[in-house]
């Protein structure tokens, strides 16, 4: 088993990658701040750049906001197209937890598998009792709402397994490993790469951090 050397494993494997446990937000951000390099700048979009403090805080008051709502290892939160910065932060967010981020463009089909739902603005559709949150003021689970709640109980980082899945684009899988790997996985057709602390996320609508 080849695994790189950069990866910070919280139980390191010893035959295959399911033996060990690690997080892939960690491994892009606290293990950063940890190391002296708070204030570093992990991310830059549109000519806007936040450092790997900023963006921890953001991710795990997101990660705190989904938590509330009942997601843990293994679910799934579907996610529309959304800016890249607020992209970045839901799929960090939710590989804290040790979820799953889909990538979608119409959120339709993942009502009543997904734990949440995000979205750009309002999507329209019955979505039951699973909540939506909105990075306008379109629903009144508004990004800036959801944010201030989260920011008071930010969640930690789950441990996964390292064959787990961390994002899905329809039949396309990209797991921990992989998108820590120092080859950078391809991405499906409509997407790009985002690269944020040596973590390759996929994106809808990124520019690649510089």
């Amino acid at each position: 088993m080849t695994t790189s050397t950069t990866i910070d494993w919280f139980r390191k494997p010893v035959d295959s990658p399911s033996d060990g446990t690690l997080n892939a937000c960690y491994n892009a951000l606290d293990r950063h701040v940890i190391r002296g390099r708070a204030e570093d700048v992990a991310l830059t979009l549109d000519a806007r750049s936040w450092t790997y403090a900023e963006l921890l805080t953001h991710v795990g008051a997101f990660a705190g906001v989904l938590r509330a709502f009942g997601t843990g290892v293994g679910d799934t939160v579907a996610l529309g197209p959304v800016p890249a910065f607020e992209a970045a932060v839901v799929t960090l967010a939710v590989a804290r937890l040790g979820a799953v981020v889909e990538h979608t463009d119409d959120l339709a089909p993942h009502v009543g598998t997904a734990r949440v739902l995000v979205a750009g603005t309002d999507p329209s559709l019955d979505t039951g009792d699973v909540p939506v949150v909105t990075v306008d003021d379109s629903t009144e689970l508004s990004w800036a709402m959801v944010m201030r709640a989260g920011r008071t109980d930010p969640a930690g980082c789950a441990d996964v397994p390292g064959d787990a899945v961390l994002a899905r684009v329809g039949d396309a899988e990209l797991t921990v490993l992989a998108a820590l790997g120092a080859e950078e996985p391809p991405a499906p057709v409509g997407t790009s790469v985002l690269v944020v602390g040596g973590l390759a996320l996929w994106s809808f609508d990124a520019e690649e951090a510089r």
